[in-house]
């Protein structure tokens, strides 16, 4: 009887336990959600890499200590993936920890050598604030075969010569356009010929080739690279090579006389160094600070190969052929240049005087990056008074030949009255000098944009913009990168397909103040600076087709937009 006692009390509290037990599960499933509606994770695969997103409900956390991805499939090479900064947490379980509230992006990189789907196992564990620590779970994700194909790429002799096809295109960019005042104006201080020419245009482009190429390699393979960028568009560097050009520009010389009377002319020992191979060299490095900010599209291409572990010869060899595309050009019109103006002698002093002008124009359009726009305004206005002055608007008309001179004279006249009123005005525009409401009829209303600048903002815009089943746009931009102004007007390209796309979401991505965070956002989107443009579906898939870097046109950019449309009517 005793013994039935002690069994019935051991059999109720054992009872009682797993009814508390029990109690608690059920009482977790009421407070708390499952673990697969607390942690939402999904993955979709880009060119280079696989980007996961794990959206974590609002009360509740990721550990990113417990955080790991892999993958897995035939001919299938994963990377580290790249996790942004968590936040620093006194957690009551594991004690200092960092966690990762809200929406998680992380970027896995792969190399994909086969055309077949993979699978990707994300391993993760989190809690709830209000003390419910889930157990270590994990979800794994088909990815499609064309995920990784472009880092696993292998490089050739076809795809060196692409990238020199490529690199002529550089040529009219605005990377490698205005250096050619620059260039100009080395060869019009000495005496001028086509050999000359390519001698001036071999020892001006040499070291903006290899720098391209050192510079670009460094900011792909290094893990500080990125930094090379906004550390170069710095007030420090800008400014005293900006002196540089503004102290050629407005030095008072002539073109040297031996262009007139046959006898070698020597304007000072700076201008003597700078009409040699050696100063020419000097001033292609000076020109490599102010292309550094632009990243084409098949540059961009060749950096995520190295990124990705693309094999390192290969890559620097595309690299190489991007660059002797880029400058090829501009050592045919030094010669060419050279040639010409040699047997054009009395056009040369306006030339000259246009040379100079231009080149103040290329040193306060660096400036631009690092002055308030109407300063930078004013300036170009300055630049283009100086030049109508100094062809003679205000001379007396001595021959019917100066007539063409006269009239550009008082064109770029008028131009710096123009933009001296647009300054005063507030305007910031080079090309809309009195701003849009004489040109188009009057500004539109301004297109609403959410401004980000971590790896966690831009990742609760994004998943804001997909919890209202809206599409994104994501632009990226910074004070010192020349292209920005251009991808920053797209709020009037978007109104041009409103209709179509209802309420879409405008992100902007500030990443002019650098440093880890910015390298962090770059880093998870797989970019290398601005400009770029990317665009998003509905259902907060990126549309890897319409992403757009570097400078681009604005059909490119209606473009894009279109694409967002197309996939979001499928």
């Amino acid at each position: 009887m005793f013994r039935r006692f002690i069994s019935a009390i051991i059999g109720l509290t054992c009872l009682a336990v797993l009814v508390s037990a029990h109690g608690f599960e059920f009482t977790s499933n009421q407070e708390f959600l499952p673990v697969h509606e607390a942690f939402k994770v999904s993955a979709t695969g880009t060119p280079d890499s696989v980007q996961i997103q794990i959206m974590a409900a609002p009360g509740y956390y990721l550990y990113k200590s417990k955080l790991s991805f892999q993958a897995k499939g035939i001919g299938v090479q994963p990377g580290a993936a790249v996790l942004p900064a968590g936040e620093h947490k006194d957690d009551p379980y594991f004690g200092k920890v960092e966690v990762y509230h809200n929406t998680l992006i992380a970027r896995l990189p792969v190399q994909n050598h086969s055309a077949d789907g993979f699978d990707v196992t994300v391993g993760f564990q989190g809690c709830a604030e209000k003390g419910l620590c889930y157990p270590p779970d994990q979800q794994i994700i088909h990815i499609g075969g064309d995920a990784g194909i472009e880092a696993a790429s292998g490089w050739s002799a076809t795809s060196v010569a692409s990238a020199y096809v490529e690199g002529l295109k550089l040529f009219l960019t605005p990377g490698v356009l205005p250096v050619i005042p620059l260039l100009a104006f080395v060869l019009l201080l000495g005496e001028l010929s086509a050999r000359r020419g390519i001698t001036i245009g071999l020892a001006f482009t040499a070291p903006m080739a290899a720098g391209f190429v050192v510079l670009n390699s460094a900011i792909a393979i290094t893990e500080a690279g990125i930094e090379i960028q906004p550390i170069a568009q710095s007030v420090w560097i800008l400014v005293p090579s900006v002196l540089i050009l503004l102290g050629l520009a407005t030095r008072e010389t002539e073109i040297p006389s031996s262009q007139r009377d046959g006898h070698q002319h020597q304007a000072g020992s700076l201008f003597a160094f700078l009409t040699s191979a050696s100063g020419a060299a000097l001033l292609g490095l000076v020109a490599l600070i102010y292309t550094t900010p632009f990243t084409s599209s098949a540059q961009a291409a060749v950096m995520l190969y190295l990124k990705a572990g693309g094999e390192l010869i290969g890559g620097i060899a595309q690299l190489a052929g991007l660059a002797l595309g880029m400058i090829s050009p501009l050592v045919l019109a030094a010669m060419t240049l050279g040639g010409l103006l040699s047997s054009n002698g009395k056009w040369n002093q306006a030339i000259f005087v246009s040379v100079r002008g231009l080149l103040a124009i290329v040193g306060f359009w660096v400036l631009g990056r690092v002055l308030p726009g109407p300063v930078t305004l004013g300036l170009y206005g300055l630049v283009a008074v100086w030049s109508a002055v100094s062809l003679g608007v205000f001379g007396s008309l001595s021959a019917a030949r100066s007539l063409p001179t006269r009239a550009a004279a008082i064109v770029v006249l008028l131009y710096g009255v123009f933009a001296w009123i647009g300054m005063l005005k507030g305007e910031t525009s080079p090309s809309q000098p009195l701003g849009h409401d004489l040109s188009t009829g009057g500004v539109p209303s301004e297109q609403r944009w959410v401004v980000v600048s971590t790896p966690q903002q831009l990742a609760a815009a994004l998943a804001e913009a997909k919890t209202s089943g809206n599409p994104a746009l994501v632009e990226w931009v910074a004070d010192w990168a020349p292209g920005s102004d251009q991808v920053a007007d797209t709020a009037r390209h978007v109104r041009l397909i409103r209709g179509s796309l209802g309420a879409l979401k405008t992100i902007r991505v500030d990443i002019t103040e650098g440093g880890l965070s910015t390298r962090s956002l770059l880093e998870l989107n797989g970019l290398f600076g601005p400009a770029a443009v990317q665009v998003y579906r509905s259902d907060g898939v990126e549309v890897q087709s319409a992403r757009l870097v570097g400078v681009t046109t604005s059909k490119e950019i209606v473009e894009s937009l279109q694409a967002v449309v197309d996939n979001t009517d499928k």
